[in-house]
């Protein structure tokens, strides 16, 4: 596997609460999470970790790993991993070839992703222009370029509204009539 994702900076936790708070620290960075269901004795399980993900931001890719079968994991966490927008279950019938994939796939969508695309684009501005006050609300509110890219990372009402505003322009610029892609 580390000659497929040579260029990831692969970060491994001991237990839940040092990787949760890794995760949890680290909210402005892309990020796919690979959690393993059962965590062992005296820590809590896949879905108690991933809630906790979800509290804070639906924009982090989570893979459940499991060594059992997925029809052994109670329907009720199955529902929330599906109504919480996990990217994927996967047991031990799953074959490395596919976990790569899934992988490979959620890369490729970190890449395409509003913030991801936005992330991208501040970073080609000087350090001081991301720092500027580049945007203000209808309360009055400013907020830099990282404020942006933070508060639609983390979904806030202002975040989401944003992410939307970014998709809409992109549509009407791409609808417009003119042909040309450069």
């Amino acid at each position: 596997m580390q000659l497929n994702f040579k260029d990831a900076n692969i970060i491994l936790k001991d237990n839940a609460k040092d990787g949760l708070e890794y995760i949890l620290d680290n909210l402005n960075s892309k990020m796919i999470v690979l959690l393993d269901y059962d965590l062992g004795a005296g820590e809590p399980n896949a879905t108690n970790i991933f809630l906790k993900i979800r509290e804070r931001t639906t924009l982090l890719y989570v893979i459940i790993i499991t060594a059992k079968f997925i029809d052994d994991i109670p329907r009720k966490e199955l529902v929330t991993y599906i109504n919480k927008d996990a990217l994927a279950v996967i047991d031990k019938t799953t074959s490395l070839q596919d976990k790569i994939k899934l992988v490979q796939d959620a890369i490729h969508a970190l890449d395409i992703r509003v913030d991801c695309v936005l992330e991208q684009w501040i970073s080609n501005h000087p350090e001081e222009k991301q720092k500027e006050p580049y945007l203000t609300d209808s309360n009055g509110k400013t907020y830099t370029l990282e404020d942006i890219l933070r508060e639609i990372r983390q979904q806030t009402d202002f975040g989401r509204k944003m992410e939307r505003n970014i998709m809409m322009l992109a549509v009407d610029l791409f609808t417009r009539n003119e042909k040309r892609n450069d």
